[in-house]
């Protein structure tokens, strides 16, 4: 029941943060994923941020083509390997992720309004610790 009730939040979370964020400032969810992840990781390569957010190689080109024809991320060469590109965050990309990560601030904190400050630590640190479980096992 447990998680039956975290995907229930889950979902309600999501479709809010999707919401806002189609209104300001302008992306998807998934942009938003990536854009986080391009920021707290720095330029990987396409096939390693798809990795990082668990989607198919195929969803990874369609979602990077709409962030490239959006200016948000820029193809560089890999400086270890010239054969290879990375994708990385543009300046407008690093403004688009300091807007977004506003949003979706303000929802989870509307979101976990019902708990106390200890409350949400030890949600953060039981959840955090089922998550790196889930991820040790495969």
């Amino acid at each position: 029941m447990t998680t039956f009730v975290l995907h229930k939040v889950g979902v309600a979370g999501r479709r809010e943060i999707a919401e806002r964020l189609a209104i300001r400032p302008g992306i998807t969810v998934w942009q938003f994923a990536a854009l986080a992840e391009l920021a707290d990781q720095g330029p990987m390569a396409q096939n390693t941020l798809a990795g990082g957010l668990g989607l198919d190689p195929s969803d990874t080109v369609r979602l990077m083509d709409e962030l490239l024809a959006d200016g948000l991320v820029s193809r560089e060469r890999d400086p270890d390997d010239r054969r290879r590109y990375r994708i990385a965050l543009t300046s407008l990309g690093r403004r688009t992720f300091t807007t977004a990560r506003g949003v979706v601030t303000k929802v989870e904190n509307s979101t976990l309004a019902p708990l106390t400050p200890n409350e949400r630590a030890q949600l953060l640190k039981l959840a955090g610790k089922v998550h790196a479980a889930l991820n040790s096992s495969k």
